[in-house]
Protein backbone atom coordinates (compact mmCIF):
# COMPACT_ATOMS: atom_id res chain seq x y z
CA UNK A 1 0.00 0.00 0.00
CA UNK A 2 1.02 3.57 -1.15
CA UNK A 3 2.10 6.13 1.95
CA UNK A 4 1.41 9.73 1.95
CA UNK A 5 2.90 11.43 4.75
CA UNK A 6 0.43 14.71 6.25
CA UNK A 7 2.88 17.22 5.02
CA UNK A 8 2.84 15.60 1.77
CA UNK A 9 -0.85 15.27 1.58
CA UNK A 10 -1.65 19.00 2.63
CA UNK A 11 0.63 20.08 -0.27
CA UNK A 12 -1.03 17.81 -2.62
CA UNK A 13 -3.48 20.08 -5.43
CA UNK A 14 -6.94 19.01 -5.73
CA UNK A 15 -8.16 17.77 -8.35
CA UNK A 16 -10.83 19.58 -11.00
CA UNK A 17 -14.08 18.06 -11.69
CA UNK A 18 -13.17 16.86 -15.30
CA UNK A 19 -9.95 15.62 -13.98
CA UNK A 20 -11.10 13.24 -10.66
CA UNK A 21 -13.76 11.45 -13.11
CA UNK A 22 -11.14 11.14 -15.96
CA UNK A 23 -9.14 9.05 -13.44
CA UNK A 24 -12.35 7.73 -12.05
CA UNK A 25 -13.63 6.53 -15.70
CA UNK A 26 -10.09 5.26 -16.68
CA UNK A 27 -9.56 2.94 -13.23
CA UNK A 28 -13.02 1.78 -13.14
CA UNK A 29 -12.92 0.84 -16.93
CA UNK A 30 -8.91 0.32 -17.68
CA UNK A 31 -7.91 -0.92 -14.33
CA UNK A 32 -5.23 2.13 -14.65
CA UNK A 33 -2.92 1.75 -11.67
CA UNK A 34 -1.53 5.90 -12.33
CA UNK A 35 -5.41 7.19 -12.09
CA UNK A 36 -5.93 5.36 -8.82
CA UNK A 37 -2.74 6.41 -7.24
CA UNK A 38 -3.86 10.13 -8.47
CA UNK A 39 -7.24 9.82 -6.77
CA UNK A 40 -5.59 8.52 -3.74
CA UNK A 41 -3.05 11.42 -3.37
CA UNK A 42 -5.17 14.28 -4.62
CA UNK A 43 -7.72 12.72 -1.55
CA UNK A 44 -5.42 11.86 0.89
CA UNK A 45 -5.71 14.96 3.33
CA UNK A 46 -9.86 13.78 4.20
CA UNK A 47 -8.26 10.60 5.00
CA UNK A 48 -5.45 12.22 7.73
CA UNK A 49 -8.19 14.95 8.72
CA UNK A 50 -10.70 11.85 9.74
CA UNK A 51 -7.88 9.91 11.48
CA UNK A 52 -6.38 12.90 13.63
CA UNK A 53 -9.56 13.41 14.52
CA UNK A 54 -10.22 10.46 16.41
CA UNK A 55 -6.79 9.49 17.47
CA UNK A 56 -3.06 11.43 18.56
CA UNK A 57 -0.71 8.54 18.94
CA UNK A 58 1.45 8.73 16.01
CA UNK A 59 1.12 4.78 15.65
CA UNK A 60 -2.78 4.73 16.16
CA UNK A 61 -3.00 7.64 13.44
CA UNK A 62 -0.77 5.89 10.81
CA UNK A 63 -2.71 2.79 11.11
CA UNK A 64 -6.17 4.65 11.07
CA UNK A 65 -4.67 6.43 7.90
CA UNK A 66 -4.14 3.09 6.20
CA UNK A 67 -7.22 1.66 6.85
CA UNK A 68 -8.60 4.73 5.63
CA UNK A 69 -6.40 4.88 2.03
CA UNK A 70 -8.36 1.14 1.49
CA UNK A 71 -11.92 3.10 2.12
CA UNK A 72 -11.18 5.89 -0.32
CA UNK A 73 -9.61 3.23 -3.02
CA UNK A 74 -13.24 1.14 -2.21
CA UNK A 75 -15.34 4.74 -3.05
CA UNK A 76 -12.76 5.04 -6.10
CA UNK A 77 -14.39 1.45 -6.93
CA UNK A 78 -18.31 2.10 -6.60
CA UNK A 79 -18.02 5.79 -7.34
CA UNK A 80 -20.81 6.18 -10.06
CA UNK A 81 -20.03 8.32 -12.54
CA UNK A 82 -23.70 8.85 -13.53
CA UNK A 83 -24.63 10.96 -10.13
CA UNK A 84 -23.39 14.99 -10.37
CA UNK A 85 -21.51 15.07 -6.68
CA UNK A 86 -17.53 15.51 -6.35
CA UNK A 87 -15.79 12.26 -5.27
CA UNK A 88 -14.58 14.38 -1.94
CA UNK A 89 -18.43 14.37 -1.01
CA UNK A 90 -18.94 10.72 -1.99
CA UNK A 91 -15.71 9.23 -0.91
CA UNK A 92 -16.18 10.58 2.71
CA UNK A 93 -18.61 7.99 3.58
CA UNK A 94 -16.06 5.24 2.99
CA UNK A 95 -13.45 7.21 4.42
CA UNK A 96 -14.69 7.35 7.29
CA UNK A 97 -16.51 3.53 7.79
CA UNK A 98 -13.35 1.91 6.98
CA UNK A 99 -11.64 4.18 9.80
CA UNK A 100 -14.54 3.57 11.96
CA UNK A 101 -14.69 -0.45 11.81
CA UNK A 102 -10.80 -0.27 12.53
CA UNK A 103 -10.91 1.95 15.81
CA UNK A 104 -11.48 -0.65 18.30
CA UNK A 105 -9.21 -3.30 16.65
CA UNK A 106 -6.18 -0.14 16.92
CA UNK A 107 -6.83 2.10 19.99
CA UNK A 108 -7.95 -0.64 22.50
CA UNK A 109 -6.42 -3.76 24.10
CA UNK A 110 -9.56 -6.01 24.45
CA UNK A 111 -11.64 -7.33 21.68
CA UNK A 112 -14.73 -4.32 21.27
CA UNK A 113 -17.68 -4.20 18.60
CA UNK A 114 -16.78 -0.59 16.53
CA UNK A 115 -19.87 0.23 17.12
CA UNK A 116 -19.50 0.64 20.73
CA UNK A 117 -15.95 2.21 20.90
CA UNK A 118 -17.76 5.00 18.70
CA UNK A 119 -20.59 5.34 21.25
CA UNK A 120 -18.19 5.25 24.18
CA UNK A 121 -16.25 7.93 22.59
CA UNK A 122 -18.72 10.13 21.91
CA UNK A 123 -20.35 9.51 25.14
CA UNK A 124 -23.58 8.10 24.33
CA UNK A 125 -23.48 4.81 26.41
CA UNK A 126 -25.05 4.65 29.63
CA UNK A 127 -24.51 2.71 32.97
CA UNK A 128 -21.93 0.18 33.39
CA UNK A 129 -21.70 -0.35 29.91
CA UNK A 130 -20.56 3.10 29.29
CA UNK A 131 -17.99 2.50 32.45
CA UNK A 132 -17.05 -0.89 31.55
CA UNK A 133 -16.15 0.62 27.73
CA UNK A 134 -14.62 3.98 28.79
CA UNK A 135 -11.38 1.98 30.95
CA UNK A 136 -11.07 -0.20 27.70
CA UNK A 137 -10.67 2.77 25.68
CA UNK A 138 -8.74 4.00 28.22
CA UNK A 139 -6.05 0.96 28.56
CA UNK A 140 -7.10 0.97 32.37
CA UNK A 141 -8.61 -2.68 32.28
CA UNK A 142 -5.74 -5.15 32.43
CA UNK A 143 -5.55 -8.19 30.18
CA UNK A 144 -5.85 -10.80 33.68
CA UNK A 145 -8.92 -8.46 34.84
CA UNK A 146 -11.78 -10.67 35.52
CA UNK A 147 -15.59 -10.40 35.75
CA UNK A 148 -18.11 -10.34 39.02
CA UNK A 149 -21.43 -11.44 39.23
CA UNK A 150 -22.39 -7.87 38.98
CA UNK A 151 -20.33 -7.60 35.62
CA UNK A 152 -17.55 -4.97 37.08
CA UNK A 153 -14.72 -5.70 36.29
CA UNK A 154 -12.10 -6.44 39.45
CA UNK A 155 -8.32 -5.86 38.57
CA UNK A 156 -5.63 -6.18 40.91
CA UNK A 157 -3.44 -4.26 38.96
CA UNK A 158 -4.39 -0.33 37.48
CA UNK A 159 -2.19 1.77 35.88
CA UNK A 160 -0.48 4.76 37.74
CA UNK A 161 -1.95 8.06 37.04
CA UNK A 162 1.47 9.87 37.37
CA UNK A 163 4.12 9.44 35.10
CA UNK A 164 7.08 8.06 35.41
CA UNK A 165 10.81 9.74 35.47
CA UNK A 166 11.40 8.14 31.73
CA UNK A 167 8.01 9.85 30.51
CA UNK A 168 8.48 13.03 32.43
CA UNK A 169 12.04 13.53 30.44
CA UNK A 170 10.47 12.50 27.45
CA UNK A 171 7.43 15.11 27.42
CA UNK A 172 10.04 18.05 28.67
CA UNK A 173 12.38 17.51 25.75
CA UNK A 174 9.18 17.11 23.47
CA UNK A 175 7.42 20.22 25.10
CA UNK A 176 11.20 22.13 24.64
CA UNK A 177 11.50 21.20 20.81
CA UNK A 178 8.00 22.00 20.35
CA UNK A 179 8.48 25.40 21.98
CA UNK A 180 11.50 25.78 19.48
CA UNK A 181 9.81 25.18 16.46
CA UNK A 182 6.73 27.65 17.14
CA UNK A 183 9.21 30.15 17.86
CA UNK A 184 11.26 29.90 14.25
CA UNK A 185 7.90 29.77 12.88
CA UNK A 186 6.65 32.87 14.42
CA UNK A 187 9.30 34.80 12.77
CA UNK A 188 7.67 34.77 9.11
CA UNK A 189 4.76 36.39 10.87
CA UNK A 190 5.18 40.31 11.21
CA UNK A 191 4.85 42.10 15.03
CA UNK A 192 1.27 42.49 14.26
CA UNK A 193 0.41 38.87 13.56
CA UNK A 194 2.96 37.87 16.51
CA UNK A 195 1.25 40.16 18.91
CA UNK A 196 -2.59 38.77 17.93
CA UNK A 197 -1.32 34.99 17.22
CA UNK A 198 0.28 35.05 21.32
CA UNK A 199 -2.61 36.47 22.45
CA UNK A 200 -5.41 34.54 21.23
CA UNK A 201 -3.84 31.42 20.52
CA UNK A 202 -0.76 30.60 22.54
CA UNK A 203 -1.95 31.72 26.21
CA UNK A 204 -2.93 29.65 28.63
CA UNK A 205 -6.40 31.91 29.39
CA UNK A 206 -6.46 33.37 25.58
CA UNK A 207 -7.77 37.10 25.34
CA UNK A 208 -11.11 37.87 24.07
CA UNK A 209 -10.83 39.11 20.47
CA UNK A 210 -13.31 42.52 20.79
CA UNK A 211 -10.76 43.50 23.78
CA UNK A 212 -7.84 43.09 21.95
CA UNK A 213 -8.89 44.87 18.83
CA UNK A 214 -9.75 47.94 20.93
CA UNK A 215 -6.25 47.90 22.41
CA UNK A 216 -4.86 47.65 19.09
CA UNK A 217 -7.64 50.47 18.11
CA UNK A 218 -8.76 48.19 14.60
CA UNK A 219 -11.96 46.18 14.58
CA UNK A 220 -13.10 42.63 15.85
CA UNK A 221 -13.01 41.61 12.02
CA UNK A 222 -9.80 43.57 10.65
CA UNK A 223 -8.41 41.35 13.95
CA UNK A 224 -10.00 38.03 12.79
CA UNK A 225 -8.69 38.66 9.07
CA UNK A 226 -5.54 39.09 10.12
CA UNK A 227 -5.62 36.35 12.83
CA UNK A 228 -6.48 33.78 10.20
CA UNK A 229 -4.12 35.30 7.00
CA UNK A 230 -1.39 34.28 9.80
CA UNK A 231 -2.57 31.38 11.15
CA UNK A 232 -2.48 30.11 6.83
CA UNK A 233 1.21 31.43 7.46
CA UNK A 234 2.05 29.43 10.35
CA UNK A 235 0.58 26.00 8.36
CA UNK A 236 2.90 26.33 5.69
CA UNK A 237 5.99 27.65 7.36
CA UNK A 238 5.55 24.87 10.12
CA UNK A 239 6.71 21.59 8.25
CA UNK A 240 9.85 23.97 7.34
CA UNK A 241 10.66 24.61 10.89
CA UNK A 242 10.73 20.72 11.58
CA UNK A 243 7.22 20.62 13.51
CA UNK A 244 5.99 16.62 13.05
CA UNK A 245 2.70 15.25 14.65
CA UNK A 246 4.83 13.36 16.79
CA UNK A 247 5.37 16.55 18.89
CA UNK A 248 1.73 16.55 20.14
CA UNK A 249 1.21 13.00 21.62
Amino acid sequence: MMSLTYQAATQEPLLVVEQERIAIRKWQEEGDKGSLELLIVSHARQVWAQAISWASNPVHIEDLVAEGIIGLMRAADNFDLKFKVRFSTYAIWWISASISAALARIKVVIDMPARTYVEASCGRLKGDKSVSAQMAIQDTIPIEAQVNDKDHFVSIALQSPEPNPEELAIAKSSSKALSRTLSNALEVLNPTERKIIRRLKLQYNPDCASKLAKEMNISRTKLRQIEKHALMRLRKELPKCGFQLEMLS
